[in-house]
């Protein structure tokens, strides 16, 4: 009679399972790793972008409000420069500084600047840029500027512009310089911490734009 010969199967030691666990959890942290760091990258990229976009708008706004500046379809609305500087603009511009612009403008051609987008300030105060209409209310735009990250340039209609250098304390420019704006240029620099917390590097978001002053630009041609 023959025995029934027997296979004898090897299973699998301890060492091996915690190799293979090991090798497991090695995996997933790479996995984790990488997840994580493609995340703080995106995270970064959101919110550089959403900055791009908020300077954009903010100084596209800006260019439609400056573009107005001194407009005065009746002649009524707004005093005539007596000159020697520039004769005969319409003195719309009040204030002009390296962070702030206070202008005025007929919108509506009903010989006041009394309605709405027709008294505008730009102003910067602890790092916020605000938009004041003087008949609503005041608007912050965007925050987080800093000593530098904001400014206004002036220029006139000569060929080629010859800037407007504000003076004086505090520094401005003087009425007669006012009267010779045609061109406004704006530069800011908004600034972001980064949400990456393994990233120090604050983000920057660069935007200049320079805008011709409808009403003394034509009057030039």
């Amino acid at each position: 009679m023959k025995r029934a010969s027997r296979t004898r199967s090897r299973g699998i030691s301890t060492i091996e399972i915690l190799v293979g666990s090991t090798l497991s959890l090695m995996a997933l942290a790479a996995l984790f790793s990488a997840f994580h760091g493609q995340s703080q990258a995106l995270a970064t990229q959101n919110a550089y972008a959403q900055t791009q976009d908020i300077t954009r708008t903010v100084v596209d706004l800006m260019v439609r409000d400056i573009r107005m500046a001194s407009y005065d379809p009746t002649n009524t609305a707004l005093t005539a420069a007596p000159g020697p500087n520039c004769p005969g603009a319409r003195q719309g511009i009040t204030e002009a500084t390296p962070t702030r612009i206070h202008f005025k403008q007929d919108l509506n051609g009903d010989g006041l600047t009394t309605a709405a987008n027709e008294d505008i300030t730009y102003n910067v105060v602890s790092g916020e840029l605000r938009r004041t209409d003087a008949a609503g209310s005041t608007a912050v735009l965007t925050s987080g500027l800093g000593a530098t990250s904001f400014g206004l340039r002036y220029f006139t209609a000569d060929n080629p512009p010859v800037e407007l250098v504000p003076s004086g304390n505090p520094t401005a420019l003087t009425s007669g310089q006012r009267d010779c704006v045609a061109e406004v240029q704006i530069t800011m620099n908004a600034i972001r911490a980064n949400p990456n917390p393994n990233n120090a590097t604050t983000l920057h978001s660069l935007a200049t734009s320079r805008v011709a002053t409808r009403n003394r630009t034509l009057s030039n041609l």
